[in-house]
């Protein structure tokens, strides 16, 4: 089965039981960087890969709102 389509199919399955929330979506938009981050050349993808899944949901929500998430 290809990469992309497992990819899809776990993000469906994680939009369905959580809902629609900002969290699944902001989930859903980390992985597909990920996803990106796999497309860069070997130098770059550890540097790709750090931005990307450094920050975790409630400090990007808190930078977003300027407060924290319940």
């Amino acid at each position: 089965m290809p990469h992309g389509l497992i990819l899809v199919l776990a993000s469906l399955v994680a939009f369905s039981q959580s809902g629609c929330t900002a969290q699944a979506w902001y989930d859903a938009a980390k992985r597909r960087a990920e996803n990106e981050c796999a497309r860069q050349p070997p130098g770059a993808y550890e540097d790709c890969r750090a931005r990307v899944i450094d920050q975790k949901y409630e400090e990007y929500e808190k930078a977003r709102t300027g407060k924290t998430s319940k």
